[in-house]
Order: C-alpha cells, then sequence, then structure tokens
C-alpha cells in the first residue's frame, strides 16, 4: 500500500505547489500597492477571485483523485469503510425509490443486495461544481469518510469567501476591508485544502477506506 500512499501523496503536492505559487505572486503584487489606493482595492477583489478558484480546484481535484485511487485497487465494496460502501449503492438506491411497489421494492433488495456486496464498488463523480459552499464541501468529505476538522474549523470564512466570489463573479462592486481581511480568507482556504489533502493521505497510509470490522449481511430471499 506504500506505492498508492506515495503516488497520491505526490500528486496532491504538484497540484498544491503550483497553486500556492500563482497565490504567492498575486499577493506579491497585492502587498506591492498603497494601502488605501484604487490599485489595492483592485488587487484584493482579483486575489479573493483567484484564492476562490484555487480552493475549489484543489478540493474537487482531491476529491477525485481519492475516488480514482480507490476504484482502482478494485476492492469489494463488502470490504470498504461503511460511508464507501454506502455511496457506491448510489445507483442501487436509485433503483429502490424508482420500486412504486413495496413488493417489488424488498423483492430488489432481498435479489441484489448480497450480490452487490460482492461486487468490486464503483462511484459517482462531483461533476461540475460552480459554488463550493463549505457545507457541500464537508458532504463531500463525508460522503468519502474522509476527515473534515480543519474544514469545519474554517467554515465560516469559507462561506464569506465564496459569497464574496460569486459578487466579484457577477460584477459587483465589493469592497473588501483590508490586506488583513484578505489574509484570513487565504489562511481559511490554505488550511481546507491541506486539511483535504491530509485526509485523503491519510486515508490510505492508515488504510481507513477499509472495513475494519466483518460486514455479515445474509438475506436469502424465498418464492
Amino acid at each position: 500500500m506504500a506505492g498508492i500512499v506515495t503516488l497520491v501523496s505526490s500528486r496532491l503536492t504538484t497540484d498544491l505547489d503550483w497553486r500556492e505559487a500563482e497565490l504567492a505572486i498575486m499577493r506579491k503584487n497585492l502587498h506591492g500597492t498603497t494601502e488605501g489606493s484604487a490599485q489595492e482595492a483592485a488587487l484584493l477583489r482579483a486575489n479573493l477571485a483567484m484564492l476562490y478558484a484555487h480552493y475549489e480546484g484543489f478540493c474537487k481535484y482531491a476529491i477525485e483523485l481519492y475516488i480514482d485511487s480507490v476504484e482502482r485497487l478494485k476492492i469489494r465494496r463488502g470490504d470498504l469503510c461503511w460511508p464507501l460502501l454506502t455511496y457506491s449503492l448510489a445507483a442501487f438506491q436509485s433503483t429502490l425509490n424508482s420500486e412504486p411497489e413495496r413488493k417489488a421494492f424488498f423483492s430488489t433488495i432481498l435479489n441484489d443486495f448480497n450480490g452487490l456486496l460482492d461486487d468490486v464498488a464503483t462511484y459517482e463523480r462531483p461533476g461540475q461544481i460552480s459554488n463550493l459552499w463549505p457545507d457541500l464541501l464537508l458532504e463531500w468529505l463525508a460522503r468519502l469518510g474522509l476527515e473534515d476538522a480543519e474544514v469545519l474549523e474554517q467554515q465560516v470564512l469559507l462561506a464569506s469567501l465564496v459569497s464574496n466570489r460569486n459578487l466579484i463573479a457577477h460584477g459587483k462592486r465589493v469592497q473588501i476591508d483590508d490586506r488583513k481581511q484578505f489574509e484570513k480568507y487565504y489562511r481559511a482556504a490554505t488550511n481546507a485544502m491541506h486539511g483535504v489533502a491530509i485526509g485523503v493521505v491519510d486515508s490510505f497510509d492508515k488504510g481507513a477506506y477499509k472495513r475494519r470490522a466483518p460486514l455479515s449481511v445474509t438475506i436469502n430471499a424465498h418464492p
């Protein structure tokens, strides 16, 4: 398992590095302006928009990398931790939800569930995300059984970051108080990004994606 830990860690580090390098250039330009000037105000907005883009882009990348990496391991569904197991049953849940009759609903469970536990798990991907509110990010982390402490700690500032970015994207004249306020957003976003990265690597390093105790489910269908 050391191989996948190294591979995932390397890819996350590479993705973080180029994002943080770009943000560093933007911040350097910001801090080179006169405080209170029109140029500073413009660069505060530009920095905030870019910060959001990298926060969203990296978190989505990390989630998709985690899903891809778990899938490549070709793990039997019944050997996964509970969040991953249940998430991988999304299509089965949709099938059950479409059964209008009780008899058909339970017949589907009785006939299919044990077989699904023996299948190799596959997962839906996040798809297009235009507003990565912290509660949405927390939902994804919970769905995949990943650590969420850093996102929880930063969620108030992250929500404010998303809200202000949306106003900027729609051409509103958002006024960010000062550089200190931007730095709060910067720390919140980058801490969340690093927290997500650590959670992904730790899951493989500690084997948290696997079921810790035997899963015993026996359902026999009777005619």
